[in-house]
């Protein structure tokens, strides 16, 4: 039985594992999840079967921490011997593929989930950039999450190709694509969660995920008051956390709040009942690893406005499930956003092949192309 070590930085990040270790387990693996210790974190490890390995680790760079994670996995590594590491997410990529070296485990592989750096400057850009040279250089091989991420990495010669991989089209853990399906959210629902968020009637351009700067935010307010300034009779649909530090305009969300088009109801954890209530999907991100939730809004119907920007670009089929616009080009977006809601045809149209496109990330599929990794 193969001794398996997957890792990430924060529990917040454990939805990109769903399924994944409970798969492996039942592939007859023995399967570890290292990352920090919380109740999100054991509850995980419970429902998918896996050992937790609880890892000190800080998010953002801070020296004597990170040394005293490197020393703690080594340590770590030397004791439990695994078979193969498997870590992403930038700081546990990088001390977990350097401690994996340094330990010698046989099969040393680093998911490569995007590049912070594309919108950093100066010097903290180039020590976001050596980190992910260095995870690469200690990796056998580097999943890439997604065709333009993997180009980029070899652009910037982050990356050796000769030990890169995509698999398939794309993304880190797939979809599922049962959960994401319009069929199964009852109409009921729907339409009470309408009334609720007092949009029914109007056209609804929604956005989900972790609410920053690069996800575009700035970006799509700016073009929604133009669309909403030339008919009313629109909603933008903001549903996720703010996360104010990575916000540089400190007066967004005020704007944002007061205004009488936009309906901001939070986190949730019944994603596919909110993207059931939007009219289109936005996600004009400067960058991204892949866009998930992007092809889980495409199964669920709806056409997609999405960006060119690396890994958004890689999740939307443009012209075929939706229309990928310039990132931060403002007049771009808000032309395709009256083209989606004036365009009923278009729409139908892209709405329409959104779950063809969808059977293309199914979770068994990247499971199967790791597991492929994984017995090499």
């Amino acid at each position: 039985m193969k001794k398996l070590f997957v890792g990430i930085t924060v529990p917040g990040s454990i939805g990109l594992l769903k399924g994944q270790m409970q798969y492996f387990k039942n592939k007859g693996y023995d399967t570890y999840l290292l990352t920090q210790h919380n109740d999100k974190s054991l509850s995980y490890c419970d429902h998918e079967g896996c050992k937790p390995l609880p890892v000190e680790i800080a998010r953002n760079i801070s020296l004597m921490q990170d040394l005293k994670t490197l020393f703690a996995l080594i340590r770590l590594f030397r004791k439990e011997r695994p078979d193969i590491v498997n870590v992403g997410t930038p700081k546990m990529g990088m001390l977990g593929m350097l401690a994996a070296w340094l330990t010698r485990v046989p099969n040393r592989i680093y998911t490569c989930r995007g590049f912070r750096y594309e919108h950093e400057q100066g010097i903290l850009k180039r020590i976001l950039m050596f980190c992910e040279w260095l995870s690469g250089a200690c990796a056998q091989r580097i999943i890439c999450i997604s065709p333009s991420v993997q180009n980029l990495g070899i652009k910037d010669k982050l990356f050796n190709k000769n030990k890169c991989v995509v698999i398939n089209k794309g993304s880190s853990n797939g979809i599922d694509a049962d959960y994401f399906n319009r069929k199964n959210v009852p109409v009921s629902e729907t339409e009470q969660l309408k009334k609720a968020l007092k949009i029914d009637g109007c056209f609804v351009y929604g956005f989900l995920g972790r609410v920053v700067d690069r996800k575009g935010i700035s970006e799509l307010f700016t073009a929604f008051n133009q669309v909403y300034e030339r008919d009313n009779n629109c909603r933008l649909l903001i549903v996720g956390p703010w996360e104010f530090e990575q916000i540089k305009d400190k007066s967004l969300y005020n704007r944002m709040e007061s205004h009488p088009g936009v309906v901001m109801p939070g986190r949730t954890d019944n994603v596919p009942l909110y993207l059931s209530i939007m009219d289109t999907f936005t996600l004009p991100a400067w960058w991204e690893g892949f866009g998930n939730v992007v092809v889980q809004a495409a199964n669920m119907g709806l056409p997609i406005i999405g960006s060119t920007g690396t890994g958004v670009c890689d999740a939307v089929c443009d012209g075929f499930n939706g229309i990928n616009v310039e990132p931060k080009n403002v007049e771009a977006l808000y032309n395709v956003m009256i083209r989606m809601k004036e365009d009923k045809e278009l729409r139908e149209r892209l709405a329409t092949n959104g779950p063809i496109w969808g059977q293309n990330f199914k979770s068994e599929i990247i499971w199967e192309g790791m597991d492929k990794l994984y017995q090499a």
